[in-house]
């Protein structure tokens, strides 16, 4: 009987520190990262700064990356887009294709456009635009600033 008792205390006792260990992650006015949150008295100190929100495209890799594209493999390319403003083009490191002007609409395709197929582009004047531009999906938006800053005779 005696034994009983003690097994029971002992497992009273470990399930009891479990639960106050449970207890004590929230840790009251800390942050999970371990800072303490200071809260004063007076509300204006009490504003929190806003968050800043980042986001990245879906196609932006983990890790830098040094892009070789099948146009010109013995060259190495580190943004996302190369702009050619002889045929006013992009190519897309990060996806493997062409944004092109398609009528009136902007299209990506994996085959170069119709214009330079038989264009040896390695030899055309191609420009890398800003990282900033990297996680900007839809580049094409920035054509008229593109067009205007990096001209360069355009194909008749």
């Amino acid at each position: 009987m005696k034994t009983v008792k003690t097994i029971v205390l002992l497992v009273g006792i470990i399930l009891l520190g479990t639960f106050n260990g449970m207890a004590q992650r929230g840790r009251g006015n800390h942050h999970p990262n371990g800072n303490a949150r200071v809260v004063r008295g007076n509300h204006a100190e009490r504003k929190m700064r806003p968050a800043r929100v980042i986001i990245r495209s879906p196609y932006r890799p983990a890790k830098m990356v040094v892009y070789y594209p099948h146009w010109r493999p013995n060259y190495g390319y580190h943004r996302r887009w190369v702009y050619f403003p002889r045929y006013n083009f992009y190519w897309d490191n990060w996806r493997q294709g062409y944004y092109y002007m398609n009528g009136p609409t902007w299209v990506f395709n994996a085959t170069p456009p119709p214009v330079i197929v038989n264009v040896n582009l390695e030899k055309e004047t191609n420009y890398e635009l800003n990282e900033s531009q990297d996680d900007v999906d839809d580049v094409y938006r920035t054509n008229p600033a593109d067009v205007k800053e990096l001209k360069t005779d355009t194909v008749k």
